[in-house]
């Protein structure tokens, strides 16, 4: 038999650390180097592992083991609380990405409106997301 903590100690020395893991979060990432090169350069071990946890309906296993109501919660509880804080520190990035976007519909050329709502498709709608779609490419 292998001795561990209890899971009452376990779960009182996670807690400790709550107060430390941002910080030392925080250091990791200052301390990290060629981040973007390396997870470049793992691409192919990343695409072996996620078709490996597609192959073995991973993800399907793990969404069974939590009830709607358990998301709910989870999402309310703490989505909730982090979404606010994430949205403004990305507000410069979003500004950033939005100007792109935008740009891109203003640089549609689109047909007069038509009676016909199929054309009106066609003519001004399918133009603009081609337009987004080849941004994204």
């Amino acid at each position: 038999m292998v001795e561990t903590k209890s899971n009452e100690q376990t779960t009182k020395n996670w807690g400790d650390a709550i107060g430390r893991v941002p910080a030392a979060y925080s250091d990791g990432v200052g301390a990290a180097r060629d981040v973007i090169a390396k997870a470049i350069a793992g691409e192919d071990l990343y695409a072996q592992k996620l078709q490996a946890t597609i192959a073995s309906k991973k993800r399907a296993r793990k969404l069974a083991e939590v009830s709607d109501e358990q998301w709910r919660a989870a999402a309310k509880s703490k989505g909730a609380a982090r979404i606010g804080p994430g949205m403004t520190a990305a507000k410069p990035a979003f500004s950033t990405g939005i100007a792109t976007v935008l740009d891109t519909i203003r640089g549609v050329t689109i047909a007069p409106r038509s009676a016909d709502p199929m054309a009106n498709v066609d003519n001004r709608v399918k133009p603009i997301v081609a337009a987004l779609h080849k941004l994204k490419e």
